[in-house]
C-alpha cells in the first residue's frame, strides 16, 4: 500500500474527555458506510479510537449504530442531545428509496451532519502523509487496532500510475480525508497556550516601548 510503513497502530486506551474532537462519515449506499471517531490531544496529536463500517443498512440502522458507539465512548453532544459528524456533501442528495436527503434523514435520526467537507483528493492525502510522518520524521496520527477496517484501507490503498490514487475500497480513507482537511480550519483560531504566551510578551513589549 501506499502508506503501509508509517501507519501507527496502538492498542486502544481510555482518551480524555476534552480530547474528543469529531466523527466522521462516508455514506456509501450501496458501498459500505464508513464513520470513526477523532479525538485530538493538546500536541496536535490524532487518535482514531471507534468504528463502523457496514454495508446494505439503512440510514436508521447506521443512526442507530453511531449512537450506540459514541454513547458507550461517553462521546460529546449538542445542547439539544444531537451527536455532531462531518460527512461526505454526497449526503444532501435524495435517495431513490425517499424523498428526503442522506442528510436529511440522519438530522431525523439524531446525527446532526456538516456536509461542508473538501472533497479534493490530492490535497486530502498530502494532509494525511504529513500527519502519518512529519517534517521531523514524527507521527502525528496514531489508529487504535479495533479500526480494523481503516488500517486493511491503509494497507491495501495503491496509485494509478503516479498521479492519482485508484478509487477502489477507500471509504473509510475517505472519511478520514474529511476530517483531515477540516483541522486548517479550526487551526486557524486554534493557538497553543506557548503561542498565546508569546504573543501576550509582544504586545507588552510594543505597549513598553511605544511610552
Amino acid at each position: 500500500g501506499e502508506f503501509d510503513e508509517n501507519i501507527h497502530v496502538i492498542e486502544p486506551f481510555k482518551i480524555p474527555n476534552d480530547w474528543q474532537d469529531n466523527i466522521s462519515i462516508d455514506p456509501g449506499l450501496n458501498n459500505p458506510l464508513s464513520c470513526h471517531w477523532y479525538a485530538k490531544d493538546y500536541d496536535g496529536n490524532i487518535y482514531v479510537i471507534a468504528e463502523h463500517y457496514e454495508q446494505n443498512k439503512t440510514i436508521e440502522y447506521h443512526s442507530q449504530k453511531i449512537k450506540e458507539i459514541s454513547f458507550s465512548l461517553g462521546w460529546k453532544t449538542t445542547s439539544n442531545r444531537m451527536y455532531q459528524a462531518l460527512i461526505d456533501s454526497a449526503a444532501n442528495q435524495k435517495t431513490l428509496s425517499s424523498p428526503k436527503s442522506v442528510s436529511d434523514l440522519f438530522y431525523e435520526n439524531g446525527i446532526l451532519v456538516n456536509t461542508k467537507v473538501n472533497k479534493d483528493v490530492l490535497v486530502g492525502i498530502s494532509k494525511v502523509k504529513t500527519f502519518l510522518k512529519n517534517i521531523a520524521g514524527e507521527s502525528k496520527l496514531f489508529i487504535f487496532s479495533n479500526c480494523k477496517n481503516l488500517i486493511r484501507e491503509f494497507k491495501t490503498y495503491r496509485w494509478n500510475g503516479s498521479d492519482s490514487p485508484i478509487k477502489k475500497d477507500d471509504h473509510a480513507l475517505d472519511e478520514l480525508r474529511y476530517y483531515i482537511t477540516s483541522l486548517d480550519s479550526m487551526n486557524k483560531t486554534y493557538k497553543t497556550a506557548i503561542q498565546k504566551d508569546k504573543e501576550k510578551l509582544i504586545r507588552n513589549l510594543k505597549i513598553n516601548n511605544e511610552r
